[in-house]
């Protein structure tokens, strides 16, 4: 049995091809992009405040500390189910936390960790270029910021061809200006770390599989298999549940804000212009007309861009959902079936052991004693003197 969806919908979203028109928004995009980037952080989101990408580590999770907070989260999940009324809110609470937890370990992978490298170099970039800008405009010397951009530029590119490695060692493959693409989208490190996730998820269940393969009738390894595969399908569903709630509550919002923006800026300019007659003036505010056009062709682009996955994302946590409610009544079943096996020995072992109890054998009782007192009573009336 195959536990995870195919990821190719989604990948197909983050690597399509653009049509020659969509090209020239290329540089707006990635300002839109570069704009949204601290977003996560400003709202408390993400960014180190515990989304599970931003908690993910930049390797992949080992089997023994993965099964580890899977064995917490798979015990929070049973108690809840156990419990005959309504688990309150600080129980489901737990659970999900334990979920996020266990989300934030199977997310790890080296390409996250190329991918933050990738940021980091594309930080130290605009810094470099900010602080060459600033020397020129003070008359300084900005050779030395031009050698370390030309140097840094190497390193960004070679970085590039590190993450397209560790993505298809992932199962995803991707030309080097799709990778450089999700590189700077906002939600770039929500989508790597779910691509993790299925990578890892599904690489944990082929193990677990196998154990079960190997030794069929063990029931302790059975019953950790369906409990253990209904707790990954759930760790995948807060992954691909929390990368579709950043979409719709975080990412959307923002952009809508930047598009809004974008637009009363467009309207002031136009009022402007209309009032000015100064040619440099006039230059400037038609070069920001252009610019701001721009600007909100990128924003429906990146909007589009983001639906799509948003749709994407929907699709199939619904599937993951339906999935993991089959999981848990399979793993449900399984407990019970093997239960009552177990009930059924032990009622076998307990029934025998009553049956194979024998009573203890009397000694017979011959009754010597009056034996002898009866043939002595008997010699001495036949010798008693006749009357």
């Amino acid at each position: 049995m195959r536990l995870l969806l195919p990821i190719l919908a989604l990948v197909a979203v983050l690597a399509y091809q653009r049509p020659d028109w969509v090209h020239a928004l290329e540089a707006g995009s990635r300002r839109i992009a570069g704009g949204l980037g601290d977003v996560g952080a400003s709202l408390g989101f993400g960014g180190g405040r515990g989304g599970i990408a931003a908690r993910a580590r930049a390797e992949a999770p080992e089997q023994a500390a993965a099964l580890a907070v899977l064995d917490r989260a798979a015990e929070a999940r049973h108690a809840v189910a156990e419990t005959p009324a309504p688990a309150d809110g600080s129980a489901r609470e737990r659970v999900q936390s334990l979920l996020r937890s266990a989300a934030a370990t199977m997310a790890g992978s080296e390409a996250l960790g190329e991918l933050r490298a990738m940021q980091e170099a594309r930080s130290r970039l605009a810094e470099l270029r900010e602080r060459a800008a600033q020397a020129r405009m003070s008359g300084g010397d900005a050779s030395g910021f031009e050698a370390q951009l030309a140097q840094a530029g190497t390193a960004a590119a070679d970085l590039t061809g590190a993450f397209v490695r560790k993505l298809a060692e992932l199962g995803v493959q991707m030309p080097p200006e799709a990778a450089e693409s999700l590189s700077v989208s906002v939600n770039g490190e929500d989508v790597v770390a779910l691509l993790g996730a299925y990578a890892n998820i599904e690489r944990l269940d082929a193990r677990l599989r196998a154990a079960v393969t190997d030794a069929p009738e063990n029931e302790a390894v059975v019953r950790r298999y369906y409990t253990i595969h209904a707790t990954l399908l759930a760790v995948l569903e807060a992954v691909q549940g929390e990368a579709a709630s950043r979409i719709e509550s975080l990412y959307m919002p923002r952009l809508d804000a930047v598009d809004r923006e974008t637009r009363e800026l467009r309207q002031d300019a136009q009022a402007r212009l209309r009032q000015i007659r100064e040619p440099g003036l006039r230059a400037s505010l038609d070069a920001n007309l252009r610019t701001q056009d721009l600007t909100l062709r990128a924003t429906d682009l990146y909007r589009r861009h983001l639906q799509e996955q948003r749709s994407s994302l929907f699709v199939a946590l619904d599937r993951t959902r339906a999935a993991r409610g089959v999981a848990d009544n399979t793993a449900r079943t399984s407990t019970l079936a093997l239960d009552v096996a177990a009930m059924v020995r032990s009622t076998d072992r307990d029934f025998g052991a009553v049956m194979a109890i024998r009573p203890p054998v009397v000694v017979p009782f011959e009754g010597e004693a009056l034996r002898r007192e009866f043939e002595g009573l008997s010699r001495r009336l036949g010798q008693a003197p006749t009357t």
